[in-house]
């Protein structure tokens, strides 16, 4: 199915390098409720009582599922999450931002690959938040603060941060094919990268980025 090019976003999901290689066992990338139903543990790279939150939070086009049964992209790179790993703020997680991978697609794609999905306009579980299933809706997010990287609030737009967190959200699973480029911060990285890709039939292109990443002597700003 061929969509407007206009409403082809990237859309971008980050987790810990190691957890590529269950991805690749599966064949796909799982939700927070399918990990726990089939017993896969990841490692962890975000707050638990966030992710607590978002299986407790119906979607609202969708009241008979939770935020945890969808596989969380973002629109932007730098996402809020990836400064608060930099900083060392999400205990619960003892590495760096450098073990962090961006997983790359795109709408389209998950549109081929006939997953159910939606869309926020902001923070998925901020109660301002809006949902929708309409592509023609995405004139509902505001492109302006996902290209900006400063995503602090100013007295002007106390509300900037959470727009700037609006999700692509599919729902279950999303199958490896549909990744199709995989960003790291350095040289190294891509070389563990490249080594659990060999044991894949679908290898995504590998890119080193390290704008998408935080700068952390600047972390403290």
């Amino acid at each position: 199915m061929s969509i407007d090019p206009s409403f082809n976003k990237k859309i971008h999901h980050i987790t810990h390098y190691s957890n590529l290689i269950k991805i690749i066992q599966q064949n796909n990338l799982y939700s927070g409720n399918i990990l726990q139903t089939r017993n896969i543990i990841p490692t962890n790279i975000g707050y638990t009582t966030l992710k607590q939150n978002r299986a407790c939070h119906c979607v609202d086009i969708r009241p008979t599922t939770t935020i945890n049964d969808y596989v969380p992209f973002f629109f932007t790179t730098r996402p809020p999450m990836m400064i608060a790993i930099a900083k060392g703020s999400v205990t619960e997680y003892q590495g760096t931002q450098r073990e962090i991978i961006y997983l790359v697609s795109s709408i389209g794609k998950i549109i081929d690959a006939e997953c159910s999905w939606c869309f926020t306009d902001g923070h998925a579980i901020e109660a301002l938040t809006g949902y929708y299933e309409n592509l023609e809706q995405l004139t509902e997010i505001d492109w302006d603060a996902i290209r900006d990287w400063d995503y602090r609030t100013t007295a002007n737009d106390p509300d900037k941060p959470r727009r700037k967190q609006a999700e692509f959200l599919v729902h279950e699973c999303v199958p490896w094919t549909c990744i199709e480029s995989i960003t790291v911060m350095d040289l190294e990285m891509r070389k563990c990268v490249q080594e659990i890709l060999s044991n894949s039939q679908h290898i995504p292109r590998i890119n080193i980025d390290r704008n998408w990443y935080y700068n952390p002597r600047r972390c403290q700003e």
